[in-house]
Parts: C-alpha cells; structure tokens; sequence
C-alpha cells in the first residue's frame, strides 16, 4: 500500500493534465550496451548483450509543455525501472545520425543509463497502404537551386549541395555544412516543419552563410508545390525555397569503406583492425573485404529494398577479434532489407529497423 501511495502522490505531483507516452520508441546506448524497447504500450523489455532480456510492465506520465515523458515499471519481483524520456536531439555515437528523444534510465540494481531513442514506424497494412496517398513531395531527394536571402554564388561555391528528402514523417537531409532531420506533416498543400535536429560542425564561408539562410528559411508552415522536377516552398512572409529533383541514387559501380555494423546484440559498434572493412557493387553482386578475408554475396534492389545472398569469403584465418567481427560484419551485411544514400553515407537496416551497416564513400 505504501508503495502504490507514493507512485500515485508522483503521478497527482507530475501534472493531471500528462497523458499516457504512446509513441513506439526503442531507446539504447553504447559503452556498455544495452537497449529498452518501448514499442508496446505497458511494457519496456531491458536487454543486454550478455544478459536475459527483462521484462517490465508499467506506464507513462508525459508533460508536454516540458517536452518530457517519465516511463515507470516493475518486473514480477523486484524494484522499478525508470526512464526519463526527453525531446531532444541526441546522437548515437557512431554517425552523424541525430535521433528525436535522449534517454536516461535508471535501473534496479543502481545502474544509470544514457543514450538515445529512435521512434519505430510500424509497418502499413494493406488497408493502409490503400487509404494514404502518396504525396509528390515525398520519396525524392530534392537539391536546393534557389533560397532567399542567400547569394546564388555561395550555393554555386559549395563542395557538398543542399539537399532533403521527405518519407514516413521525417524530413532528412545536409543544410551545407551538418546534416539534419525532423519531423513533418502534410495538410493539403501545406507542409508543417517540426523542430529540426542537426549535427554541430562548424565549416568556413560560403556553407556557413548558405545553411544560416537556409535554417531561416526551411522552419514552420510552408506551402509545397510540385511541377515536374521542381519543387517550391513559400512562407506567408514571401520567402521562398526551389529545388530539383535528384536522379536515384544507384549502387552499382560504388565502393564503401564500413565504418559500424550491427553486432546482433542491439548495437552498432565501430570497426577495428587493418585491413578496412569494404564493400564494392557491381550489377549484381556486391565485394570486398570483410578485415581478414575477401568476400562475395549476390544482391538485388527494388527501389530501396535490398536482398542478400549467403555471402562466401576465402579461407584465410586471422586472430582474434578480427575473425569474430568478419562473422559478425557479414551477417549484418545479408540481414539488411533497406538502403539508401545521403551524401557520401551509405545507410542499410534490417527488418526490425535496425541499422544494419554503415559506410562512407571511398
């Protein structure tokens, strides 16, 4: 009784105005690694690399004008965890990846956690699929031509162009000199911009100016329009944004130097050793080294779908860890079912949405 007493004097004190967190997030961290999957409502199910997965059966207390939710559960003996759940950009370390929510979790046995949540979109039904209309604006990425208060020669002078892509919610994309994403929606010809999260990198004139510009101008509600190839966005206040459809992205004739894998037990971990980690795409089958010995796997894409065959190596051994992270490299490669690129990243995930593989361009 006492203890049910003090979870509700929590809950009256946190605000009679919060409201169940029903967003599905899986929320983790590296060093060490661990993961909280949140997808379900009343459950957060705790996982390690080296443990048994917890289950906790609880619920949220969200404060919006605080941007914070509090998730608070009980396994079937024992204390409570408690994660603090913040909207804010948070990074996870191994990309410049910037995730919607920081976590902080606190756990039964006195450990504190840090890291970051990533929302999971679940997938469509057909139903779905068939009521939602696909809008122009969304799937392409877009290069920026033209923007208000910014001079054509800063965007002509620019190393790497603007660009942003529109799909499932979030707008991602490079703003001259970080990259960027957030959140978004569509009211008929309107586009509603939520809170963007960018990297920090600071980069000399004229990219600084250009994103400054750009930031400016790509924020609050926008009106869209589509004509062929080009894209415009329009403020109430006449500013104006155009842009240029980009042809797709393609993989076949392109190298990649892997810069972080999945390890299958919730984690994308870095890349150790010498030789580097590399994948080259020819029509049909993708090579390279896997660290310790030469592989070969065929693939096929369908749009951004991806699909893997068993990949075969030469028979070379190497020491320890190298020939642990070559099995673990190579079946993050054939477990992916997406991929895209932006810039020079090249960013593939499993059907469970986690990221799979990560590499840049060589």
């Amino acid at each position: 009784m006492i203890r049910i007493a003090a979870v509700l004097m929590f809950a009256t004190a946190f605000s009679t105005a919060a409201s169940a967190e029903d967003r599905p997030l899986m929320c983790f961290g590296n060093e060490p690694s661990w993961s909280v999957d949140l997808t379900e409502p009343g459950l957060a199910r705790f996982a390690t690399p080296d443990g048994e997965a917890l289950v906790y059966r609880g619920a949220a207390i969200r404060r919006d004008e605080l941007g914070e939710t509090l998730w608070r559960g009980s396994p079937a003996k024992g204390r409570d965890l408690v994660a603090w759940l913040r909207d804010a950009a948070c990074s996870d370390n191994m990309s410049d990846t910037q995730h919607p929510v920081t976590a902080r979790v606190s756990l039964p046995d006195g450990r504190f956690l840090a890291g970051c949540c990533r929302l999971v979109v679940p997938a469509a039904g057909p139903a779905a699929e068939m009521e939602q209309e696909a809008s122009p604006l969304e799937g392409p990425t877009w290069r920026l031509e033209q923007i208000s208060g910014a001079e054509p020669a800063g965007l002509a002078g620019l190393t790497r162009a603007v660009t942003v892509q529109f799909e499932d919610g979030q707008a991602r994309g490079f703003s001259g000199c970080n990259n960027f994403s957030g959140g978004y929606r569509l009211e008929g010809d309107r586009l509603q911009l939520g809170q963007l999260a960018s990297t920090m990198m600071a980069c000399p004139e004229p990219a600084m100016a250009v994103e400054n510009a750009f930031q400016a101008a790509f924020a609050g509600a926008l009106q869209y329009t589509v004509d062929g190839d080009r894209l415009t966005l329009s403020a109430a206040s006449g500013g104006s944004l155009s842009f240029t459809r980009e042809a797709p992205p393609q993989l076949d004739g392109s190298t990649w130097e892997v810069t972080g894998y999945n390890n299958n037990r919730q984690a994308v971990v870095g890349v150790i050793g010498d030789p580097a980690i590399t994948l080259t795409f020819g029509a049909e089958e993708v090579s390279g080294s896997a660290g310790c010995n030469r592989f070969w796997a065929s693939y096929t894409t369908d749009g951004d779908s991806i699909s893997f065959g068993p990949a075969a190596t030469t028979r070379m051994a190497c020491e320890e860890p190298l020939m642990t992270q070559e099995r673990e490299f190579l079946a993050a490669l054939v477990s992916a079912v997406t991929w895209r690129i932006d810039g020079n990243v090249l960013d593939m995930h499993r059907a469970d949405s986690e990221r799979a593989i990560w590499a840049v361009s060589q």
